[in-house]
């Protein structure tokens, strides 16, 4: 599997993890945590995850909200739409 096909997987598994907590919020531990059980077959490293997030916080997939526990993330409209676009 090609670096952009590991990417785009990530990606995906990133923004799904966050449209099945519905509206709430989630911390980016947990969300890392959880998108990696969506891709354990790609065995992401965390450097990639971490690369995965800057790009969907980049493309304003998502929104960044700061708590006293650390940063929270939750899907943007648009990154409704890209799942929708993208879903398997």
């Amino acid at each position: 599997m090609n670096a952009p096909e590991r990417t785009f997987l990530l990606k995906r598994a990133l923004i799904q993890s966050l449209a099945d907590c519905g509206s709430y919020p989630v911390r980016e531990e947990s969300l890392r945590d959880q998108a990696t059980l969506k891709v354990d077959f790609l065995q992401p490293t965390t450097a990639e995850l971490d690369a995965a997030l800057r790009t969907i916080d980049t493309e304003r997939l998502t929104v960044a909200l700061p708590t006293e526990r650390g940063r929270k993330l939750q899907l943007t409209d648009a990154g409704r739409l890209w799942l929708a676009a993208n879903a398997t």
